[in-house]
């Protein structure tokens, strides 16, 4: 993103060459059939750059005393309980997962964390689809979906979902191949491929250390674009979602855009998030504003976790997910809440599998 490269057409497809993805078992291309969110005319190509560029907005200038007054604000305000933590047990770790987890509800992350790691149908899908939007970005392409996702994720060596998928029954897989082909489909004909001047990189971990290593930041970027900032602010972070747009994943860009910050000594002038599944792209750009939520919002859950590291009790907090919560089927205030809620859709399975994804760690 650094000077004019970020944008170029470079690497796109000549005119007229195929934009087809293939799945397991079929001889052809997947159909591309209308649905309700073709009137949604999601950005695609040059529009979907521009959207991502902030096309007729100046980059903000970088405030060379910002990081370090953010950086200063988060020591000061972990110093007197980061220190409780016992250090046998290694640092205190902040992720976006933990963050949401602990300000929702410190019991259910409690119990999620010493139960065994819950391998759902979206959470695969979800892996799938990244491991899809990583090769068309660095290749340029794409061949047969379901093969290359699962090859990929066999190589990263996630061993759950591989045992999950390889367990899959053939009508849920070829199901899950159908899916993963159209997420894949919807990437080829929308993202332009890369140019070699807008420097992406994909899967691009961001760690920051505090309070002299008790605590660790830490986050994974689906992709971020351009150099490192000079007078003006060059990066862009993008997170690609193949579900549903949750309230949570403002939070998790906050997160990032935070991270990048105090990394780097400068902020991302642009963060967004993809979802493949409609082609709709959310853009924000980072203001001081959008740092200080975001350090707020850390402050508190990071706070929260330090005191569960020394061994307080976690706080049970009731909330609108406890009607699909299965961590704590003990909990009487959230099965008392549970009670009073009301399913948002027919058959509670879906919700449960969004709950679990919601705070899993």
């Amino acid at each position: 993103m650094a000077g004019a490269g970020f944008g170029e057409p470079a690497g796109r497809r000549p005119p007229g060459s195929p934009r087809t993805v293939t799945a397991v078992g079929q001889a052809g291309p997947v159909p591309r059939t209308s649905s309700p969110t073709d009137a949604i005319r999601p950005p695609a190509g040059s529009a979907l750059l521009e959207r991502l560029r902030g096309h007729g907005t100046a980059r903000p200038a970088v405030d060379p005393g910002l990081a370090g007054g953010l950086r200063d604000w988060l020591e000061d305000g972990l110093a007197s309980v980061a220190g409780g933590a016992p250090v046998d047990t290694g640092p205190v770790r902040v992720t976006k997962e933990a963050l949401t987890g602990v300000l929702m509800c410190e019991a259910h992350l409690v119990a999620r964390r010493t139960s065994p790691r819950a391998v759902t149908v979206e959470l695969a899908r979800g892996s799938l689809v990244d491991a899809l939007f990583r090769q068309w970005v660095t290749t340029g392409r794409l061949d047969d979906a379901w093969s290359d996702a699962v090859g990929a994720v066999r190589v990263d060596g996630d061993g759950d979902v591989v045992d999950f998928l390889d367990a899959l029954a053939p009508d849920a897989s070829a199901e899950l191949a159908q899916e993963v082909a159209e997420h894949g489909a919807g990437i080829v004909e929308r993202w332009p491929v890369p140019s070699p001047t807008w420097l992406a990189r994909t899967q691009e971990r961001l760690v920051v250390p505090l309070v002299g290593g008790r605590v660790v930041m830490s986050g994974v970027v689906d992709l971020a674009f351009g150099g490192p900032a000079g007078e003006r602010a060059s990066v862009c972070v993008v997170e690609i979602k193949s579900g549903r747009r949750r309230i949570e994943h403002r939070g998790d860009l906050h997160f990032y855009a935070l991270l990048e910050t105090l990394r780097s000594g400068a902020p991302p002038f642009r963060i967004a998030t993809y979802y493949t599944r409609t082609g709709e792209l959310d853009v924000e750009a980072v203001t001081d504003d959008v740092l200080v939520g975001a350090l707020q919002r850390v402050l508190a859950g990071t706070v929260r976790l330090c005191r569960l590291a020394a061994g307080t009790e976690p706080s049970r907090t009731p909330n609108g997910l406890c009607a699909w919560c299965s961590a704590l089927p003990e909990c009487e205030p959230g099965q008392a809440r549970a009670g009073t809620d009301v399913p948002r859709h027919a058959g509670g399975a879906e919700d449960e599998d969004e709950f679990s994804l919601l705070v899993e760690t």
